[in-house]
């Protein structure tokens, strides 16, 4: 998680700790215009923030900066970027339990079954954008982002920790539809029998948020 460390070097001013949260929006808009961006965040965006939010609010800024300039083009993917960067540094501030055992629901009741209620890992966060950003995340992986598409886009994406080898990684991962309407109805709270009622296909997708291991416990609901 090299590029989004939460805590900025001592004496790093706004700009250093800026280029910390979005180094994708810095290389694609280079160092002299980043460093105006940070500038107005610094003077116009900073107040009402704490120190363990800041930065939070710098997807606003590009917005109103693209509303403002409609015709440069490249402008308009920005905000959606610097949405994604600040999400992945959300979810590495989280901490997953991960103590789910599934071997464990066969043990429920059979009648409080449907009041099951499973917890998303803490560092799951989930996303919807018109705009192609895992192909713009994994081109930043590569280090080339020089020959970015336009194309495509609309999709669904999953921002967790990858546990692997005792180390925790912030990755993306893109969902198709139904596994993404699962995925957001347990991040709301809802039950088994909830989750059914909304004609989802979960005897289908729940074992492989298992498998994934987006999941971090179950609890019963009161009825």
């Amino acid at each position: 998680m090299d590029h989004y460390s939460s805590q900025p070097l001592p004496g790093s001013n706004n700009e250093a700790q800026l280029l910390a949260l979005y180094p994708m929006v810095h290389e694609l808009v280079g160092d002299t215009y980043f460093h105006l961006l940070s500038e107005t965040y610094a003077n116009h965006y900073n107040e009402d923030s704490s120190p363990e939010q800041f930065g939070d609010r710098f997807g606003l800024l590009l917005l109103k900066h693209y509303m403002e300039h409609p015709e440069l083009d490249k402008l308009a993917v920005l905000p959606e970027v610097a949405r994604l960067e600040w999400l992945m540094h959300d979810s590495e501030m989280s901490e997953d339990l991960y103590v789910l055992n599934a071997a464990q629901l066969d043990t429920v009741p059979v009648e409080a079954q449907p009041q099951i209620c499973f917890h998303a890992c803490p560092s799951i966060r989930l996303m919807y954008s018109r705009w192609p950003l895992h192909a713009i995340w994994q081109a930043f992986q590569q280090g080339d982002m020089s020959h970015l598409s336009r194309e495509g886009g609309e999709e669904w994406l999953c921002i967790y920790q990858e546990h692997l080898n005792q180390q925790d990684k912030v990755t993306v991962e893109t969902l198709n539809d139904s596994l993404a309407q699962l995925l957001g109805a347990i991040l709301k709270g809802y039950t088994l029998e909830q989750l059914c009622q909304l004609d989802l296909d979960v005897q289908r997708y729940l074992p492989i948020l298992v498998q994934k291991h987006w999941l971090d416990y179950f609890t019963l609901k009161d009825a």
